[in-house]
Formats: structure tokens, C-alpha cells, sequence
């Protein structure tokens, strides 16, 4: 299969647990958002995608060859995390310039990318600003045009968009659902709120608690880019936890339980 394969028998943090049996596959372009209760371990699963983790039992694949060497985050990847990680030293534009200094000591004659995608998130009269001098949802514009600036084929998000008011997240989401479209990336993106996850998403793989597995993978109707608080996203949600009403508890009757496969064999 083309794509990502992921196929985790086991995680244990000090003997404990914390992923069961896990297999998701997820073609390029797809945007999957990843839902489930506080320490399911969605976030562990991001890093071991990303390479940060590799002390587990399974296999991450692209393309049918390993995403990462031991240690090595994959070519081509970007991520954005619920804290902006911005290096207060640097600018707006150099703190993006930053994820570029691998490609641009490989690439004589690159030219950034850095100043455009600064302007496509509407910053570009902030580009020479302090991050200090940037309000929260400026510093996350920043965080999203550096997990964009390499390009990504695959794009890890850690529940990017938490904490910020309506109009700010809708925003950054408007900017995160551009820049998809137009760079295609595959999207793995962590939220606690499912109608972020039915707006954005082509699917929604719902998380089971300690061991987590995937207890249910959704298939989401309509287009993406939906308006959080619009009554197509709330019909959707209501219908859904109608449904399975304990599922964002990581609850779900086993004869329920639906995987992705299954629904598309």
C-alpha cells in the first residue's frame, strides 16, 4: 500500500502499557484526526511516528519501506504541537527559516519559502518581530507556516489550534485547510474536541483507554472545512454520540466496533 502503515503490538512506558494492538493505514492526502480521552496515547503514537520514540513493538512504514531510522525523524515531515516551541532569539521569519537549514545546506540556490507562507497565514508585516511581541494565536501562525515550510508529505499535529478563542482557531483553521489543499499532505491531528475533528477531518479513528487501540475509525461526510458551529457539524455529532454514548469515555461495545477495513472491504 502507498502511504503510511502503522502497526503497534506494543508500547510500554516503566513496564506499563500504553498502546495495545494498533494498525491504522492512511493513504496520502488524507486528513485523520485522532480522538480519544486525556492519556489514550494518541500523543505517544504521534511520536513514535515522528521518530522521537523508538522503543516499541510494531512497524511504521511508508510506501512500504520504514518511515524513520532509529533516532531520525522522516525526510519531508512536519509537525505543529499545543505549545508553539518558537526559539525566542530568533524572529517570526527566522524561527521558519529554521526548519529549512537541512534543505538549504543540501540545495545550493534554494530560495525560502519562509517570507511567502508568512504572508499566506497573515503575518507578513510581522516577519521581523520577537515572539514575545506576538500574541498566542500570532506565535501558533508562526508554528503553522514552519511545519509547512519543508513541504510536508506527512504533517503530525498535536492538538495545534487548544486554548485559542473561536475566531482565532477558526482562522488558523482556514490557513491549515489552504495550505492542505494546496501542498496535499497526509495529516495525523490530535484534538480532545470532536466537532473540530468532524469539521477538519476525512476520518476520525476514535481511541480506546490504557492500553489504547482504536476502537472505532469513522469515515466523515461532506467536504472538509466545515464551520465548527454549524448545524451540519452538530447533526453530525449528536447522531454519532447517539450512537456510541460512551465513546469519547473510550467506551464502545465490542460488537460495535467497526474498523476501517471492515467498512471498506
Amino acid at each position: 500500500m502507498s502511504g503510511l502503515r502503522i502497526h503497534i503490538r506494543e508500547k510500554r512506558f516503566d513496564g506499563a502499557p500504553v498502546l495495545g494492538e494498533c494498525t491504522i493505514d492512511a493513504a496520502p492526502g488524507e486528513f485523520i484526526a485522532l480522538v480519544g480521552p486525556s492519556g489514550s496515547g494518541k500523543s505517544t503514537l504521534l511520536s513514535l511516528v515522528a521518530g522521537l520514540d523508538a522503543d516499541y513493538d510494531g512497524d511504521i512504514t511508508w510506501n512500504g519501506a520504514p518511515l524513520s531510522a532509529v533516532g531520525e525523524s522522516p525526510a519531508h515531515m512536519g509537525m505543529m504541537f499545543q505549545e508553539p516551541r518558537l526559539m525566542p532569539w530568533l524572529n517570526a521569519l527566522d524561527n521558519v527559516r529554521l526548519a529549512e537549514a537541512e534543505r538549504v545546506a543540501r540545495e545550493p540556490g534554494y530560495q525560502s519559502n519562509a517570507p511567502r507562507l508568512l504572508e499566506e497565514v497573515g503575518l507578513g508585516e510581522a516577519q521581523h518581530v520577537w515572539p514575545n511581541h506576538l500574541s498566542g494565536g500570532m506565535q501558533r501562525r508562526v508554528a503553522l507556516a514552519r511545519a509547512f515550510v519543508v513541504e510536508p508529505q506527512l504533517l503530525l499535529m498535536d492538538e495545534p489550534f487548544v486554548s485559542l478563542d473561536m475566531p482565532t482557531g477558526n482562522r488558523l483553521r482556514r490557513s491549515l485547510l489552504r495550505l492542505c489543499e494546496r501542498q496535499r499532505p497526509l495529516v495525523l491531528f490530535v484534538t480532545h474536541d470532536l466537532r473540530e475533528a468532524l469539521a477538519l477531518a476525512d476520518r476520525v479513528l476514535f481511541f480506546g483507554d490504557t492500553p489504547a487501540r482504536v476502537l472505532l475509525d469513522h469515515p466523515v461526510e461532506g467536504a472538509r472545512g466545515k464551520d465548527l458551529e454549524s448545524a451540519e457539524v452538530a447533526s453530525a455529532q449528536q447522531v454519532l454520540l447517539a450512537r456510541y454514548p460512551q465513546l469519547l469515555s473510550g467506551i464502545l461495545d465490542p460488537s460495535q466496533v467497526q474498523t476501517y477495513d471492515e467498512d471498506t472491504a
